[in-house]
């Protein structure tokens, strides 16, 4: 429990809150690098000092220490890119000593090949140019240790048995076998733990994704019906009065049958009444109905995603009316232009709904802020196999801070104000991914924002 506790500590001792997982990982393998190289040098260290060679056994100990004296100055610094660098650098330079101590390859047991641990520990590194610097920088000391092994063995510096140096090629296969082993068993696990972190992550992502872009939808069909039932409102309010007005009519007609009283004026007047009231009460009647029937036939395309095919001009008309209200309670004037030839489509009108309505939503949410006079103008221009919609407002244009990401999901500068930061992006997706279309933002702080979206005529299904 204590050795699992302090092995917690020390591998955390990196660590800073704003650090990501990936950033830990990396921290953490230097760090089980240059224990296990310290456990190794006090191995070798002890060994050689059994041996008879007390000065060569400074080394492996002195790398255990100024490895101890690195990890405490990364514990309170932080930095980890100069403590990273000192230990990748004391880590391929004291084999080499190490060696040249014990008079070359052969008496040394090789042990410059110890230094390709500091090659492990270089891919902690984030560039891969720093990675390469230190293998080219191991491979100079490889072919040093090859130019002056014969000039070293010429000193005679020291006297190393055949046995022992056996006895230290094979520690040095043996332990340098275990330690790669236990890096990269452990960081490999590690890996894929982390990995199918980030699939599990990733698949949560997706279906929240799902369900916030079903939230989006049924926002936009919340405001549809609102805006449905605010338009309807008006036409049977005046439809309920042309009615008042045929029961108060009929009410002095039967009173004066009733009294014998009827003339032929009385008549006349009866009649023209009842006349303007028909009018007027079948006009708005008619009125109620498109709307009712509009909004019915909007929110199954919404509902059902089916494909079929469509007029353009006319179903954008469809969906204007349904939304008059909204637009009406913003005090916002809407301009239509649209292309003089009909614009006949095979497509996914709910998808085309959901754009414009989102479309309409972001500018009157985020539009007109500083504006008096407040115009949206919506167009459409046919071209040979496909059709430009554009959606134009005269607001303050879009910010330079989220220009390039204002198709991004949770990008809104309204977030306490009722924005989501998410039906820019649901639009994005359903151009390019559900209409296999294109759509661009053109921005004048001054003139205000442009939407263009060009999407094909007809959609060909797999």
């Amino acid at each position: 429990m204590f050795i699992n506790k302090l092995l917690r500590f020390v591998s955390s001792i990196a660590d800073k809150p704003s650090d990501t997982p990936e950033e830990q990982r990396q921290h953490r393998f230097l760090i089980y690098m240059g224990l296990l190289m310290s456990s190794g040098g006090i191995c070798w260290g002890s060994i050689t000092l059994f041996s008879g060679l007390p000065y060569q056994s400074m080394v492996p100990f002195g790398y255990g220490v100024l490895t101890m004296m690195n990890f405490t100055y990364l514990y309170f610094s932080k930095n980890f890119y100069i403590s990273q660098a000192i230990q990748i650098f004391m880590s391929l330079l004291l084999p080499f000593l190490f060696q040249l101590s014990l008079g070359g390859y052969v008496s040394s047991g090789a042990q410059v090949f110890w230094s390709i641990l500091a090659i492990l520990g270089a891919f902690t590194f984030k560039q891969n140019r720093s990675i390469i610097s230190w293998f080219l920088l191991y491979l100079g000391l490889l072919v040093l240790s090859g130019l002056v092994d014969e000039k070293v063995r010429s000193l005679e510096l020291v006297q190393v048995s055949p046995n022992i140096s056996i006895l230290f090629f094979t520690i040095s296969i043996f332990t340098l076998s275990i330690i790669i082993f236990s890096l990269f068993y452990y960081f490999v696990g590690s890996e894929r733990k982390f990995r199918a972190s980030l699939e599990e992550n990733l698949i949560m992502l997706k279906n929240t994704q799902k369900q916030l872009i079903e939230s989006e939808k049924m926002s936009a069909l919340g405001g549809l019906v609102a805006g449905v039932a605010h338009e309807v409102n008006t036409p049977l309010g005046i439809s309920i009065t042309a009615a008042s007005i045929f029961q108060e009519k009929i009410a002095k007609l039967k009173k004066s049958i009733d009294e014998n009283s009827l003339s032929k004026a009385d008549l006349d007047n009866f009649v023209v009444d009842l006349t303007e009231a028909d009018e007027i009460l079948i006009k708005n009647l008619d009125r109620a109905a498109l709307l009712i029937k509009n909004f019915k036939k909007i929110s199954v395309d919404q509902s059902s995603e089916a494909l079929r095919d469509f007029e353009l001009n006319s179903y954008i008309q469809e969906v204007i009316s349904t939304f008059k209200g909204e637009l009406k309670h913003n005090k916002i004037e809407l301009e239509l232009q649209l292309s003089p030839e009909p614009i006949h489509m095979s497509s996914y009108p709910g998808a085309i709904f959901q754009i414009i309505i989102n479309l309409l939503q972001n500018a009157i949410l985020h539009a007109f802020e500083e504006t008096q006079q407040k115009n949206i103008l919506l167009k459409t221009e046919k071209e040979e196999a496909s059709v430009t919609i554009s959606c134009i407002d005269n607001g303050k244009g879009v910010h330079h801070d989220v220009f390039d990401k204002v198709f991004e999901p949770f990008v809104t500068t309204k977030r306490n104000k009722g924005g989501t930061g998410l039906g820019l992006n649901i639009t994005y997706n359903l151009v390019t991914q559900h209409l296999h279309g294109t759509i661009r933002l053109e921005n004048n702080p001054s003139q205000g924002a442009s939407f263009i979206i060009t999407i094909p005529l007809s959609i060909v299904t797999q």
